[in-house]
């Protein structure tokens, strides 16, 4: 397969250097990153100003750019790539869990959805904890680079999965789930400059996850696989609006 593989982590991550050298073995792969840890950035694209980069000396095509995560996809899409188009955009592996509403925020999860928006299969993957060592992010890499046929068949040609893998002695198997939601009691604090502030908070206690959500079922060591979508309607409330004929 050809393959585009990014992150947000940036481009000397633990993560995507593991991802590129297990899935580089058998692929023919290109690695864009952004050149500093671009995290949070969602699906945020750099209109007004240029976007830097550099060619890095790597067994395979690599650049660094000053963009964001999804500038990665786009750019290496639309630009860097003159071969073959890509089959598949793989992001990750990311420094920490993209589990339920975390999504709205993960550049890892922005730059496979970029892929998705280009017609190409996308595959963002991230790690349930932060900091783990490097041998955490090869036993995550060689489950999705072994069992990639069975991904790809459940995406039938179309889409955006998103896989979270648990750091546990031994996954207990896969399970494909609905998102589920994060609360944070989040504040904000003095930054290391005057006139700046600093968001810090932790995961806040609620009851509003089923159980067979991902946020629930990653604690029970499960790896965890959502389909996502480009579409952001809310389809029952949109055929609830129109059966009121309020603007008739």
């Amino acid at each position: 397969m050809r393959i585009l593989i990014t992150n947000d982590d940036g481009i000397d991550s633990v993560g995507i250097i593991v991802l590129a050298e297990i899935f580089g073995k058998d692929n023919d792969i290109m690695v864009v990153a952004p050149s500093r840890q671009r995290s949070a950035f969602s699906h945020a694209i750099t209109v007004s100003e240029d976007i830097s980069f550099e060619r890095l000396d790597r067994p395979y095509p690599a650049y660094a750019i000053s963009g964001t995560p999804a500038d990665c996809s786009k750019i290496a899409i639309q630009h860097f790539n003159t071969g073959a188009p890509f089959d598949l955009v793989l992001s990750g592996i990311n420094n920490g869990p993209n589990l339920g509403t975390d999504i709205l925020y993960s550049g890892t999860v922005a730059a496979a959805t970029e892929g998705a928006a280009q017609g190409i299969l996308a595959i963002a993957v991230s790690l349930q904890k932060w900091n783990c060592d490097e041998a955490v992010y090869r036993v995550a890499a060689t489950f999705l680079h072994d069992h990639l046929s069975r991904f790809l068949a459940l995406m039938d040609g179309k889409g955006i999965l998103n896989i979270n893998y648990p750091v546990t002695q031994s996954a207990r198997g896969v399970r494909i789930t609905p998102s589920g939601v994060n609360l944070y009691n989040d504040s904000f604090i003095a930054g290391q400059s005057p006139n700046s502030l600093r968001v810090q908070g932790q995961p806040s206690p609620h009851k509003l996850n089923g159980a067979d959500t991902d946020v629930e079922l990653i604690k029970q060591g499960y790896v965890t696989v959502t389909p996502l979508s480009l579409i952001r309607d809310d389809r029952q409330a949109l055929a609830a609006m129109k059966g009121k004929h309020l603007f008739d």
